[in-house]
């Protein structure tokens, strides 16, 4: 899965921040595979979590931990449109 997120005007440094923190405590959850955090090169403000978790009920966890509890109450303040997942399936 993909998230797509993009800051408000004047919020990008504290997007960057609060994604940047996510990172360390999600990548230490036991259903976690890959979270991976990118900035759009020509498009700064501009984020995408790459996210791959074990399985349903890990990604479930994951939104319900009080981290990314604590970064979802703070979308209408960092978040210039609402969060964007694109789910993906593996081609192998």
């Amino acid at each position: 899965m993909l998230a797509v997120l993009q800051a408000r005007p004047n919020q990008h440094d504290q997007l960057r921040a609060a994604l940047k923190a996510l990172v360390p405590l999600t990548r230490e959850e036991p259903g976690c595979i890959d979270y991976t955090l990118f900035e759009q090169a020509d498009a700064p403000g501009t984020f995408y979590m790459r996210e791959s978790f074990t399985d349903q009920a890990a990604l479930d966890e994951h939104i319900a931990t009080p981290y990314f509890q604590s970064f979802a109450k703070r979308f209408d303040e960092l978040l210039d449109r609402p969060l964007h997942l694109i789910y993906l399936n593996e081609v192998v």
